[in-house]
Formats: structure tokens, sequence, C-alpha cells
């Protein structure tokens, strides 16, 4: 599932609490992800499922369920 590994790769990359990442959780409210974060938080994604995501995408990304739907819409 996509969710688990989205999951997965936001704990490594800004080194929360697991239990704080649910699909409906907002980034910057909840999970507290700056700009630096952000984009670290992108190189990783791109690397684990080997896309390109577009600057124009990064806006739309406000919750954990964005980052998964954008996901699963790009990933064959």
């Amino acid at each position: 599932m996509t969710f688990e590994k989205v999951k997965e790769i936001i704990v490594d990359t800004i080194n929360c609490d697991e239990s704080e990442i649910t699909m409906d959780a907002k980034l910057k409210e909840d999970l507290n992800i700056d700009s630096l974060d952000s984009m670290e938080l992108v190189m990783a994604l791109e690397e684990a499922y080997g896309i390109t995501i577009e600057e124009s995408a990064l806006g739309s990304f406000e919750s954990v369920k964005n980052i998964v739907e954008y996901i699963d819409s790009h990933v064959a």
C-alpha cells in the first residue's frame, strides 16, 4: 500500500513519530514540516518511486493524503 511506504519515508526523512502520520495529517500544521524538510521529502519520494515530482505539484501537498494520491496517479 502506498500509504505505508510514504509513511516510512516521512518517518525516515523528518524523524517524526510514526503515530503522528495519518492520511489526514497536515504536513505543516501537524507534522511541522518546513521548506527544507519538504525538499528532502520530495527527493526521497522521487528516489523511492523512480518519478519526478513537478514543482507545480508541491503546492498541492498539504496533507499526507495529497502525497499518496499524487504517487498513485504517477506510478504505473
